[in-house]
């Protein structure tokens, strides 16, 4: 096997996972990284096949064992998909860092709950398509992962100008923890306020 046909494996396979890294840190970078990776299916499918016909078990070995592994992002077992999310949060960690410089860009909300200073507000959005659009909120409350019946007027009214009111204030189970405060919410286009 030859250095190249190395290469082409290793891209193969960190592609996905730098894809999820990446993410805050380099979104363009990122998605240029999956497309790469993704395009190298193609060599490597010529690759493999040659492994094959010319009787190289060893090489055909390598290549079906890189297939397997390629393959286990995108079929959703969850060992892969959580230490890919675990390599997303640390991706944000690394983005949103130092927290204080982040949250100054932040639209936070400031309100009185139960005697107590609080903070809401949304941080950054970005969109993987044209479709969803990952919203970054700050609540030192966390009531944005609590469901309906549990959040405080108070906190209601504070995300009054955070739409879509009808996902953030009155839906529940669309907060992922990031870290801290911090919370990704994914929110379909068709969802916002006009």
């Amino acid at each position: 096997m030859t250095p190249l046909k190395y290469v082409l494996i290793i891209v193969v396979l960190l592609g996905p996972y730098a894809l999820s890294f990446l993410s805050y840190l380099f979104p363009t970078l990122s998605h240029w990284l999956i497309g790469i990776s993704l395009a190298c299916w193609i060599p490597l499918f010529f690759f493999s096949l040659s492994a094959l016909l010319r009787r190289k078990w060893k090489a055909a070995a390598i290549f079906s064992i890189t297939w397997v592994l390629a393959s286990l992002p995108f079929i959703q077992i969850e060992p892969v998909t959580e230490i890919r999310f675990w390599l997303f949060l640390q991706g944000f960690r690394i983005h949103a860092s130092p927290v204080e410089d982040y949250l100054s860009k932040c639209r936070l909300t400031e309100f009185i709950e139960k005697g107590v200073k609080q903070k809401v507000g949304e941080c950054e959005a970005s969109g993987s398509s044209d479709t969803i659009v990952y919203v970054v909120f700050y609540d030192t409350t966390g009531e944005l992962s609590l469901p309906v019946s549990q959040r405080t007027a108070e906190w209601k009214d504070a995300m009054w100008d955070y739409p879509p009111r009808a996902v953030l204030r009155d839906g529940s189970d669309r907060a992922a923890p990031l870290f801290g405060n911090f919370y990704l919410v994914a929110i379909l286009s068709n969802e916002f306020e006009g």
